[in-house]
């Protein structure tokens, strides 16, 4: 590893900001990488033992620029800074974004630092061309109230050293490794404990569920099955509220970064929607699953489907018969275990940057349904009606009362 250089940027309320740039400006679209404040230390985090071989930043900056900074009250940046809400976090995203004189970036937030990037992209659309979420939740309440959370955090303030390497143990199940005691050493490093406890009282009453149907780049979510710090059902929750999100579940830290240049780097074909100019609507199938590359696109394509897109653990398709969208479905749910949503909306034109409403319903169908489930919309069951199939409506937690109703078939 090279050694890292450290620049500084300030704040409009004049708090001073640590950022370090790996990498070259080049025609790729930069990433601004967030962190949490107790995992957040530009100048030592490339010593963690999940970093020697294949550190994060150094891998992703051979084809784009990437930028690491501190938040306030952490690592080289200012610390004891009173003022650490949302609103703070995004004039250190910014500062350091107007220093190296972007226009446009990609955001990553990882773990707690993914509700400033949620934040940021929800305010700051014009700014942000794409979002990546890293093990991310969006109601701070639901993830400090965990019991063995909530049984651990009163420790923060008592005793300092207990707390950080029972905190670190638990995020990685008690398994006896180096590497929690490595990152609890890091947090120590990374984060005064008066600053961590006031970032703790905060961090409860950040909710931004609600910001995330305000988000229209690309977004995806990723999610580390061997953890224990977020489950994925809390990773396909926040899919299924984007209007263009996709889930990535890599079996290891290297693939997850294969996943980020693939999604960073994806370029959607100018396929034309309605490709049948006798039909008066198209019919999106979305999928979301790990399974080997192209054996979803082959199963579509064998069904007189079209596939649009393929990202990770998601891929889309466009249909112009209900029947051969859900019979596609069920084959993909009952062969390949992966959850399927299916909404139909009026033709239109090409498809662009922009989140088609019809695509964005079958993504929430998708979201919503267990691995091998199909959820269609009603419009679906209504276009499918004396085909054969038989439906049921579908419960779900939404207590939108415009929500699409979804029905699986029984």
């Amino acid at each position: 590893m090279p050694e890292t250089r450290v620049q500084f940027a300030q704040a409009s309320d004049g708090v001073t900001i640590a950022f370090t740039v790996f990498g070259e400006a080049s025609a790729q679209v930069p990433m601004i990488c967030l962190r949490p404040p107790q995992l957040s230390h530009i100048a030592l985090e490339s010593r963690l033992p999940f970093e020697a071989h294949w550190h994060e930043f150094e891998t992703l900056s051979r084809s784009r620029m990437v930028v690491r900074f501190d938040s306030r009250g952490c690592g080289l940046s200012e610390r004891g800074v009173e003022d650490i809400s949302l609103e703070a976090r995004a004039r250190d995203i910014d500062a350091v974004a107007d220093k190296l004189g972007f226009e446009r970036f990609a955001l990553q937030g990882q773990l707690h630092a993914g509700s400033w990037a949620i934040h940021y992209a929800a305010t700051h659309p014009e700014r942000v061309s794409h979002l990546v979420l890293v093990q991310a939740y969006t109601n701070g309440t639901d993830y400090w109230g965990m019991p063995a959370r909530a049984a651990l955090e009163p420790l923060a303030e008592v005793d300092w050293v207990t707390y950080t390497e029972a905190s670190m143990s638990n995020a990685f199940a008690w398994a006896p490794s180096d590497l929690p005691r490595a990152l609890a050493a890091q947090m120590r490093a990374s984060v005064d404990q008066r600053d961590f406890v006031a970032f703790l009282r905060t961090e409860r009453t950040i909710n931004v569920t609600d910001l995330l149907a305000k988000i229209h780049c690309p977004a995806m979510v990723v999610h580390f099955q061997l953890n224990d710090v977020t489950n994925q059902d809390v990773a396909r929750k926040i899919v299924s509220a984007l209007s263009d999100g996709r889930l990535s579940l890599p079996r290891n830290f290297r693939e997850s970064l294969g996943h980020y240049d693939e999604f960073l780097d994806e370029q959607r074909p100018p396929t034309t929607v309605d490709a049948n100019p006798d039909s008066s609507l198209r019919i999106f199938l979305v999928a979301f699953g790990e399974v080997r590359p192209g054996e979803l696109e082959d199963a579509i394509k064998r069904r007189n489907g079209e596939p649009v897109s393929s990202m990770a653990s998601v891929t889309t398709a466009l249909f112009h018969s209900a029947q051969e969208a859900i019979e596609c479905g069920l084959a993909l749910g009952r062969e390949s275990g992966v959850a399927v949503g299916i909404h139909a909306g009026e033709a239109g034109g090409e498809l662009t940057q922009e989140a088609d409403p019809a695509l964005v319903v079958a993504v929430r169908a998708a979201g919503l349904a267990a691995p091998g489930q199909l959820a269609v919309s009603n419009i679906v069951r209504e276009l499918a009606a004396g085909k054969g199939f038989a439906f049921e409506p579908m419960s779900n937690d939404d207590d939108d009362p415009d929500a699409v109703r979804l029905f699986t078939l029984r």
